[in-house]
């Protein structure tokens, strides 16, 4: 049974529910998961996951002001601990460096080694390829209607933050 069955199940023992609030919702879930399968599938042939890919990419902009990983977590929506774990991971093979902070010796900042920076232009192009692959189900204003969409969703969600 789908999860669309499902939730209409669910709503016919629950009237109250907001069903299409429910089932946007899950749609969005099963959607991001599909997404990320995807982009990593494009990123295999690299020994590489979305989530490190992300780290790669953001340090290879950062060659004037280094990162540190608190501040990737932030941009990432990571726990210290997933970003502990992708920067080890990284490091172990040798594409990101770290580094005692010039501000302050008790921190870390993080710079793409050389090796880094090769292996992300390489997997630059199919990782493009990739979200056009995904995209490409929406034409152009669907696609800007899709983003302005989830953008008016991001931001009320972050005004319930506590």
């Amino acid at each position: 049974m789908t999860f669309e069955a499902r939730i209409g199940r669910f709503c016919q023992v629950h009237p109250e529910a907001p069903r299409d609030d429910i089932l946007a919702t899950r749609l969005l879930f099963h959607t991001t998961r599909l997404l990320r399968a995807h982009i990593n599938r494009a990123l295999a042939r690299f020994e590489l996951d979305m989530s490190q890919y992300l780290v790669m990419s953001m340090l290879s902009t950062d060659e004037t002001k280094p990162s540190s990983p608190s501040e990737l977590s932030a941009a990432m929506d990571a726990t210290r601990t997933q970003m502990t774990r992708f920067v080890d991971s990284l490091h172990t093979r040798g594409l990101v460096k770290r580094h005692a902070s010039e501000q302050d010796r008790r921190s870390l900042t993080l710079t793409l080694t050389p090796a880094g920076h090769r292996l992300l232009q390489h997997a630059i192009p199919d990782v493009h390829a990739a979200y056009v692959q995904a995209w490409l189900v929406l034409d152009k204003a669907q696609q800007t209607a899709t983003t302005q969409n989830l953008n008016q969703l991001h931001e009320r969600l972050l005004h319930l933050e506590p």
